[in-house]
């Protein structure tokens, strides 16, 4: 801040943000992203560091900037990592779209979010030109790695564009560049078939244009000159002494220095660099069209800062170890606080086809302490040390999310674990997370001494209101408190958190059914139906939208699959419904284990259901060979589409 700067003026900065600057002071060394695979590769927090401040000033020098959606589109590893936090620090709004999605649903959350920048590997520029993802609104094209048939910049070429070293056919003065053959060498590699400087097939995703008229043209020929060191320094003391002349220059040497003072400080009528604050939209992320669409949440810097201020309330992550999430954008909440983020060698757009050898060997290797990932790619790999009887030793935490832990799962896991271990089953969702916790060892208890009350999702965390409501498909669009049902009575979970997103993006009518009005605050309408007892602790029976609706009363899916899922030869199951609400017929639709007989497991499913009151009335069991998921888990089912397959299964009279 400048001496004619008062403090009160200074905007608050994001505290993702400063958190992750702190662990840079605080631990430099200490190593902030391993990423596992063939080629391991290792990056402390200096040098993660170093990175963004590099990446930020490429991504300003190609027209990224503040408020600017742009999608993301990257592998898994150090790049994503380092692209997705120089984004936060520019203020831009990464929109992370799951790629395993199909390729529709990819174009329609593209075109609502109608992002202007698109960041991508070969294969998602490819998909872009070809598929029209973003094709109305993007207008920057930035790719990572080799450009192959598109115009357009590579991100090697922008860093190396924004300390000066493309611009001229020798290194500018006081740059840290080489021999005129070495840049040669460069250029040729990141800016592939533009044989001679050319500023616009930087900036711009087409053919070169006119760019006298243009108002980056100030902002590429300033960065010709400056010096590389203070584009990447923490420094900028030469480029403050003798400062650029170009206003587009002072921002991008701005945001790569990383200090308030140089972000904040500018003259009368110059645009000022400055870093979000807690009210500037972060990012856009996506629900995971388990039930439906997917549909589009805005998180702002604030609702990031409560995701991290509970997660460190629950413990799961320890500073100073090493945690591998298997959902990568959880990877950054773990480097934010002090942990080693461990990225597994594993496809996103494909959890279950992960390798469990692989899982078990980067575990090892790197002596990871916590492991996050979702039930059914939890499973897979208990199942593969149970078969080699195999004990993860250094495991000091398995946190599991993204759908309800079945007990037969948390059984596998907890067999694979050191005694000490802990496993907790992280309840939330995208648009409010985390909401509760429990530990395996009590949501056993709970599921064994109420057989048939769905899923014991554990108390509240603090900060996180928690109320179950009388199910309704029609909006509420006020709060009150006959909204309340009983205590032991099911309902719908809804959640006043400082965690709850901003409204859907552009689709008002899922924000009017997501959300009640509550004077200052709003309630989030979870889309989960459930009870809190006489305890304090809530209870998953299942979602809203898929309840079962016969003659008889609404059958919960959860209630009825915790019941049966320890069938002898039953892997999982589904409760779907089939015919018109208020007349379906349940459907049970059953997995089984590899070499179990039909006949056995529907006659044993049966028998189980006839000695409980809530399934006693169940009659037809399906089996499919493997269900529909979600892309993101792999572990929520889509028994939307399970129904429109059982109900073609008993019309054609199949069993």
């Amino acid at each position: 801040m400048t001496p004619d700067t008062p403090a009160e003026t200074v905007p608050p900065a994001s505290e993702l943000i400063t958190r992750v600057r702190r662990r840079r002071l605080d631990l430099p060394g200490a190593v902030a992203c391993q990423v596992g695979g063939r080629t391991p590769r290792a990056v402390s927090y200096e040098e993660m560091a170093l990175a963004v401040q590099r990446t930020t000033a490429a991504l300003a020098l190609a027209g990224v900037g503040h408020g600017m959606r742009t999608v993301l589109l990257v592998y898994p590893g150090v790049e994503l990592g380092v692209l997705a936090l120089s984004l936060l620090r520019l203020g831009a709004v990464p929109v992370m779209v799951d790629p395993g999605l199909p390729y529709a649903d990819i174009r329609r959350c593209l075109e609502r979010a109608a992002p202007e920048a698109f960041i991508g590997v070969p294969l998602a520029h490819a998909a872009r030109l070809a598929l029209g993802w973003a094709r109305r609104s993007s207008r920057i094209a930035i790719t990572v790695g080799p450009r192959r048939l598109w115009p357009g910049p590579t991100i090697a070429g922008l860093r190396a564009a924004a300390q000066g070293r493309c611009f001229s056919g020798h290194p500018p003065t006081g740059s840290a560049g080489g021999s005129a053959a070495d840049l040669a060498n460069h250029r040729a590699n990141d800016l592939v078939d533009h044989p001679a400087p050319d500023p616009a097939a930087l900036l711009v995703d087409g053919p070169a244009v006119d760019l006298a008229n243009d108002p980056t043209h100030d902002m590429v020929a300033g960065l010709a000159s400056a010096p590389a060191a203070g584009l990447v320094d923490d420094s900028v003391t030469e480029l403050v002494n003798d400062p650029p002349t170009s206003s587009a220059t002072d921002l991008v040497t701005g945001l790569a220095a990383g200090s308030l003072k140089d972000l904040t400080a500018g003259s009368a009528g110059t645009p000022v660099a400055r870093e979000p604050g807690p009210d500037d939209v972060a990012l856009i992320a996506y629900t995971s069209g388990s039930t439906g669409p997917p549909k589009g949440v805005p998180l702002r810097h604030r609702h990031l800062t409560a995701q991290l201020d509970l997660l460190d309330e629950l413990g799961i992550i320890r500073p100073g170890t090493a945690m591998l999430s298997t959902f990568i954008p959880f990877a950054l909440g773990a480097a934010a606080l002090g942990a080693t983020a461990v990225i597994p060698d594993m496809d996103p757009r494909h959890p279950m086809r992960a390798d469990p050898a692989v899982l078990v060997s980067g575990i090892r290797r790197y002596g990871v302490a916590t492991v996050f990932a979702a039930p059914a790619l939890l499973d897979r790999l208990a199942r593969h040390c149970a078969a080699r009887g195999v004990v993860l030793d250094t495991l000091e935490c398995v946190a599991v999310a993204g759908a309800p832990l079945p007990l037969p799962t948390l059984e596998r896991v907890r067999a694979c674990l050191p005694a000490a271990a802990r496993v907790v089953s992280v309840y939330g969702a995208t648009e409010c997370l985390p909401v509760a916790a429990i530990e395996g060892r009590e949501l056993a208890a709970a599921r064994t001494a109420h057989p048939g009350a769905g899923t014991c999702l554990g108390r509240p965390l603090a900060g996180a209101e928690v109320r179950v409501i009388g199910v309704t498909d029609d909006p509420v669009g006020v709060w009150s408190d006959d909204l309340r049902v009983p205590t032991g009575t099911v309902g719908e979970i809804v959640v006043a958190s400082p965690a709850v997103s901003d409204p859907y993006l552009d689709d008002p009518r899922a924000t009017a059914m997501a959300r009640i009005a509550d004077g200052d605050r709003v309630w989030h309408r979870m889309g989960d139906l459930g009870h809190l007892d006489d305890q304090g602790r809530l209870w998953f029976a299942g979602r809203r939208s898929e309840r079962v609706r016969t003659r008889g009363g609404d059958l919960c899916t959860d209630h009825v699959e915790t019941l049966l899922a320890g069938v002898p030869g039953v892997r999982r199951t589904a409760l779907v419904g089939v015919g018109p609400a208020g007349e379906q017929r349940p459907v049970l639709v059953v997995e089984r284990e590899p070499g179990a007989r039909r006949a056995r497991v529907r006659a044993a499913v049966l028998e189980e259901a006839a000695r409980h009151p809530r399934t006693a009335a169940l009659r037809e069991v399906l089996f499919h060979p493997g269900f529909p998921v979600d892309a993101r888990h792999n572990s929520k089912i889509r028994r939307n589409v399970l129904a429109t397959w059982a109900a073609r299964r008993l019309r054609g009279g199949h069993g």
